[in-house]
């Protein structure tokens, strides 16, 4: 269709003036002549040796769109509209060629002139396009950004396109030549409305600015006139040289380079001739069309070394020792980068695992797998930028999507912007006449960018990404030697850091074989990273800490040449904490030639290997994290012991897990001791609250203390409400001083916090007087040692004054800032002479103006406003823009000013981050008084949590009573389990239980029958908030405290250790043995079930004896081997206990009364819960019938055996066992503990148990 409208062009009937005869040859000649003058004319205006004046532009990428061959646009010193100029970076073929009138020839001259300037281009600015004032131009400082792609619109009939084929043969005047070749092309003139269209699309990213070249700053000394901004651009866009091939219009570059005038020239194949003959006559857009698809294909190609990612290494994913965190970029890669992907793969070949949000202006970007992640995981819109995926969010949204990619497991990192394109600009007009290398020029051809921060969920510190005001842990872990191959054992060495608060916390100790103290610290902490180095953790310590940890939880794997060993991090220490002035050199205590600056906590850890190769790795990794500086600076260093044995109640591992102290088996908080008890309103309440449910105290005198505590708050309910008025509404404060010191901290931030310690001051001012009428001193006491922050708030305070235009933001007082003040007494100078020159401008118009200043940034300040229909503008004023009833003017004159302005502003700016720096530095001087003060608030924060839930638990309720004793003891009426008490729905249906071990009773409590699980957590779950320091869901609550509580509950394999269920049962069995005291409370349930029947009885009557006869730990032995009720029924130190329950064997019915009572229980009623569960009948029946012949036979052979021991008068095995290890005593082959409550409690249960058994041998004879 296009190829017959450009035929019917050629073969057009002549007009009726014209000579019949002859006429279509005729007119073919003088159509050639005029074409091939006209042709010569165009050619002569544009300087041949511009190379590449067209670049075709890349569907929906930000490639930049070139000049197209056809030049038919107003010089640039002709004043006009911008509006009524084409866009420059937009297509431009030979339909849209215009009179010649609108070129005068003298601007020909000046269009060759200007093809000549040359221009580096600032690449990768994401600022929008800044004005061109001719004074910031002259100097080679004007921002620059290139016409936007029109956008696409709806489908319209197009004009007929045409392609000539010129003819040299014959000749014709140049002036009629070009009249009528000019005078044809005006019917395909493109409509105004076309034009304006093409104004409104978007600019490309890539071109920030232009800058000045150093090598040719002669040729920069020229003053251009003034231009339209459209026009300027097409200057310059004239000059720049680009990669794409020139195709558009072959035939006249064909013309421009003959040689022989009046020979016909050969037609020029191009890339699209080529491939059809038909293609010789697409147009212009066509061929640009077929070019962009080609280049669309190729930029699809990925990075070679994408193909095929090796690590730094070179090893390949899925290899052993292959590093995730690193790619491998070949040499010969980096000569073909353009300056941003240079940028961009310098900082993630070190990164490679880490989603990169690169900056550019007010969006962050996503660029290759980063963009394809955000593309799949969130449904990111994915396009190309040149060679490169990309995705793209706003820069306010940033948070959003961080904390989006953090929940899915992927450490996410922020480039920003290191300068905008205005400081970008005077940074490379300050370094003009330095000489620097190749690669340093192509750096500064973009906007400079660094890497912020990597965001990691054990790493956190910014609030918005802080989901949980409980902390987050990362923890790096050291094996210190190889494992004792006889005992098991290994050394460990661990640094705990929160990064939310930049406290750090160092541990060291050795650990038996179920790894006991490491599974408890994880447990305890619960960390979200852990940071391990490559073939230093044993198969054993992997596997546990698979099992334990959560499945979020981040694994980093650093490389042998990675971390800081011994010597590397005392060599770090002494840098991070040099000797200082005031440092005591005759202090004997440091070693290794530390200063005195180094942490007390680091100084006495240092003789264990592994926690100071431990606190190396965590320094190393948080250096590539490029936190390092602001959390170490902190200081803030202590001393970790997970179990804290002799100082308050050891929860280890197991029992925080079986007793559902911070999870439930499910692996939630619901019905936990951390949900029901914790009520603290505050972050850092809440944090130190964890910590003391996972270590009760011990010492009674402290208990009461606290007790009293809790009893005072009880009894004055107005003080609650008094505190809560004090703490409710104020913000994380502990997080926010770590952030004031890191000097991360938004303005507004530093604001209320300044607020709330003022009110916090106050407050606990006011409380201390409340709490003086308090029966205890404990409160009044803790109010009286917070600190009076009220003088150091005025201090920080009178540095600075409240912005008048911003609220929320502080500015200098005057005098406290010298270069703050000289900048803003320049800023005020240059503002009054912009107004003045406003009142000067007015004269010369004669009617009234205003500054129009844009409401983004900077770019689009002091332009002139006036109304749209206002007459005798100076023609030297450039149009920028307007709307309908107002339009918009650059000023030339003014230029220069309002160049200096932003200048000066960009330093203001400068001059207040400094600023800040120092307010926050001079309120990070007294961190240690703020942070007492907020210790005070958290720990009444949690006195009134356990007051809260002491009254929660409804009645009967009670305050435990302590007595001083050798041996632990406890004495429970009507003990109630808290998470039913406290439910709304169970209150008054949970049946209470009393429960008594120790004392004046046997220490173990054999249990048989059903629901005894219930009972024993009920009875731990007692005595922790007993210890606590808070009341109990019981009517009396008698007890000595017990230094640890140690479980074996529940039946489980653990397939990462290797370890069937009964390895399992046997491992913790081990670990009760060896630990527990009499001080002791143990819980055994469901011992021997992993194995054969008789071994697993044996095991448990071994175990049981070992027990009561040595251990003398107040026990819970559960069991369904009813023959052990038998055995142990003469040990002085056992009682029989069962749960009571209903039976009805007609209608096999079973009810559990849940009521603890002494004696044996007189079946486990297996096949009752088998119909319970819905098994079938006939299975249920047959089941009966062998269960009960199975009992009868098994009842006849223990009597018979018993009647054989009497008759015979043999010993039972666990009196032989009493009987030989007195022999052993009486012969010196074993000794009594060291131990004097176990020493003379043995030979007590001893003598009674050898007695009690002889007793009932005889009464048993007698019979």
């Amino acid at each position: 269709m296009k190829q017959k409208s450009l035929m019917a062009f050629f073969n057009k009937a002549a007009p009726s003036n014209a000579t019949p005869k002859g006429g279509v040859e005729a007119k073919k000649v003088e159509r050639s002549k005029a074409a091939s003058a006209n042709f010569s004319r165009v050619n002569d205006m544009l300087s041949s040796d511009i190379p590449d004046l067209q670049a075709t532009p890349v569907k929906g990428g930000s490639q930049r769109s070139g000049v197209n061959s056809s030049h038919g646009t107003r010089s640039s010193n002709v004043p006009s509209s911008p509006m009524e100029t084409p866009p420059t970076s937009d297509p431009v073929d030979v339909d849209m060629l215009v009179d010649e009138e609108q070129i005068p020839r003298e601007n020909v001259s000046q269009l060759n002139a200007n093809a000549k300037k040359r221009k580096i281009v600032i690449d990768d600015s994401d600022e929008e396009a800044q004005d061109v004032d001719s004074l910031a131009y002259s100097k080679g400082l004007s921002a620059y950004q290139p016409s936007p792609e029109p956008k696409r619109q709806p489908a319209r009939s197009k004009k007929a396109r045409m392609s000539i084929v010129i003819s040299d043969d014959e000749e014709q005047s140049e002036d009629e030549a070009v009249t009528s070749f000019s005078k044809r092309l005006t019917k395909f003139r493109p409509v105004a409305t076309a034009k304006r269209r093409c104004r409104k699309s978007n600019a490309d990213d890539d071109d920030a600015f232009f800058v000045p070249n150093d090598a040719e700053d002669d040729d920069d000394d020229e003053v251009l006139p003034p231009s339209s901004r459209a026009s300027s651009r097409l200057s310059n866009y004239m000059h720049t040289s680009t990669s794409e091939p020139e195709d558009d219009l072959p035939a006249l570059k064909t013309i421009a380079k003959k040689s022989k005038p009046k020979e016909r020239s050969a037609l020029q194949k191009t890339d699209a001739s080529k491939a059809g003959s038909s293609d010789m006559f697409l147009t212009a857009a066509e061929r640009r069309a077929l070019k962009q698809k080609e280049n669309k294909k190729s930029t699809e190609d990925p990075f070679e070394f994408l193909l095929d990612p090796r690590d730094k290494d070179g090893v390949r994913p899925g290899e052993p020792g292959y590093d995730p965190r690193t790619l491998y970029i070949p040499q010969k890669a980096w000569t073909t980068f353009t300056p941003f992907e240079k940028q961009f793969w310098e900082i993630k070949q070190n990164h490679y695992d880490t989603v990169l949000f690169f900056q550019k202006g007010k969006f962050l970007e996503l660029y290759e797998e980063d963009a394809r992640i955000g593309h799949q995981e969130f449904d990111l819109k994915l396009t190309q930028r040149v060679k490169m995926s990309m995705v793209g969010v706003p820069e306010q949204s940033f948070n959003f999507w961080a904390a989006k990619f953090l929940a899915k497991g992927y450490k996410v990192g922020r480039v920003d912007q290191a300068e905008t394109a205005l400081g970008a600009e005077m940074r490379v007009a300050a370094d003009k006449g330095k000489k620097k290398s190749v690669e340093d020029k192509g750096k500064d051809k973009i906007v400079r960018r660094v890497l912020n921060k990597v965001y990691t969920n054990g790493t956190l510190v910014d609030e918005a990404l802080l989901t949980d005001e409980q902390a987050g842990h990362c923890v790096s872990i050291r094996e210190d030697g190889e494992e004792d191959p006889k005992t098991g054992t290994q050394k460990f060495g661990l640094c705990v850091l929160d990064s939310s608060t930049s406290e750090f916390n160092l541990s060291a100790f050795e650990d038996d074989i179920c790894r006991t103290r490491l599974e408890t610290m994880m447990r305890q902490l619960r960390p979200k990273e852990i940071i391990s180095t490559k073939g230093n953790l044993s198969v054993p310590t992997t596997r546990l800490l698979k099992t334990i940890l959560p499945g979020n939880c981040v694994w980093t794997s650093l490389r042998e040449n990675e971390g800081l060993n011994f010597e590397g991090t005392i060599k770090e220490l002494k840098t991070m904490y040099p000797v200082r002035e005031e440092d005591n050199p005759d202090i004997e205590d440091i070693p290794l030639g530390l200063s005195a600056s180094v942490p007390k906590a680091i100084r006495s850890m240092i003789m264990y290997t592994g926690a100071v190769e431990a606190l190396g790795s965590m320094i190393w990794y948080l250096r590539t994290l490029n936190i390092d500086k602001d959390i170490l600076s902190m200081k803030n260093f202590n001393i970790y012991d997970p179990m804290k044995r002799g100082e308050g109640l050891v929860l280890d591992g197991q029992t925080l897990a079986h007793v559902e102290v911070l999870l439930n088996s499910e692996g939630t908080d619901d019905g936990t001791l951390i949900k029901l008890l914790g009520r603290c309103i505050t972050p850092a309440g809440k944090r130190l609250f964890r910590i003391w449910l996972c270590m009760p105290l011990r010492e009674i005198s402290d208990i009461n203390a606290r007790l009293d505590a809790v009893d005072d708050l009880i009894d004055h309910p107005t003080f609650e409400a008094e505190f809560t008025d004090v703490a409710k509404g104020l913000p994380d404060l502990e997080r926010i001083v770590s952030r004031v010191h890191a000097k991360n901290c938004r303005v507004k931030d530093f604001l209320k916090v300044l607020e709330s310690f003022k009110k916090l001051s106050k407050g606990l001012a006011s409380l201390a007087n409340t709490a003086e009428s308090f029966k205890s001193k404990s409160i009044p006491g803790l109010l009286r040692s917070a600190p009076d922050l009220l003088p150091h708030l005025k201090h920080v305070k009178s540095m600075f004054k409240l912005s008048e235009d911003n609220g929320d933001d502080f500015v200098p007082d005057e005098g406290k800032d010298e270069d703050y003040d000289n900048i803003e007494a320049e800023i005020t100078t240059l503002e009054k002479q912009l107004n003045k020159d406003l009142r000067s401008l007015e004269k010369e118009v004669g009617c009234d103006l205003t500054y129009w200043h844009s409401a983004q940034g900077t770019k689009e300040i002091y332009l002139v406003q006036t109304k749209a229909s206002q007459k005798n503008i100076p023609k030297r004023w450039r149009k920028s823009g307007g709307t309908k009833a107002f339009a918009r003017y650059e000023v030339p004159e003014l230029a220069a000013k309002v160049r200096n302005l932003k200048e000066a502003r960009e330093l203001r700016n400068t001059a207040m981050k400094n600023f800040r720096s120092r307010v926050y530095a001079e309120f990070d001087t007294d961190r240690s008084v703020y942070l007492r003060a907020i210790k005070v608030l958290s720990e009444l924060d949690c006195l009134f949590s356990l007051a809260r839930s002491s009254v929660a638990l409804g009645e009967p309720s009670c305050r435990p009573e302590f007595i001083e004793g050798d041996s632990a003891f406890v004495s429970f009426e009507e003990l109630r389990h808290p998470a039913l008490s406290i439910s709304a729905g169970f209150r008054g249906d949970f049946i209470p239980n009393n429960v008594q071990l120790g004392g004046n009773v046997p220490r173990i409590a054999l249990l048989t029958g059903g629901g005894k699980s219930t009972a024993m957590r009920m009875t731990a779950v007692g005595v922790i908030m007993a210890q606590l320091g808070m009341r109990v869901p019981a009517s009396k609550a008698r007890l000595c405290p017990v230094d640890t509580i140690l479980t074996r509950m529940g039946a489980y394999d653990n397939m990462f250790s290797n370890a069937s269920t009964f390895k399992v049962e046997l491992d913790e069995c081990c670990k009760i043995l060896r630990d527990a005291t009499p001080r002791s409370l143990v819980i055994l349930d469901e011992l021997g079930r992993g194995t054969s029947t008789y071994d697993g009885m044996a095991i448990a009557g071994a175990v049981l004896h070992q027990l009561a006869s040595h251990t003398l730990a107040l026990s819970f032995f559960a069991t369904h081997y009813g023959s052990l009720t038998d055995d142990f029924s003469y040990h002085p130190n056992i009682r029989n206990m069962h749960m009571s329950t209903l039976v009805d064997d007609e209608k096999r019915e079973l009810i559990f009364l849940y009521k603890l009572t002494e004696g044996v229980a007189s079946s486990s009623f297996g096949t009752h819960v088998a119909n319970l569960a819905g098994v079938p009948m006939s299975i249920v029946e047959r089941a009966d019938v062998v269960s009960k012949d199975f009992a009868k036979q098994f009842k006849e052979k223990m009597e018979g055996k018993r009647m054989s021991s009497s008759t015979s008068k043999r010993l039972s095995h666990e009196v032989e066992a009493d009987f030989a290890y007195l022999f052993k005593l009486a012969t010196g082959k074993c000794k009594l503990p060291d131990d004097p409550v176990r020493k003379g409690n043995i030979l007590r249960i001893m003598k009674s148990s050898v007695g009690s058994f002889l007793q009932q041998l005889g009464n048993s004879l007698a019979t």
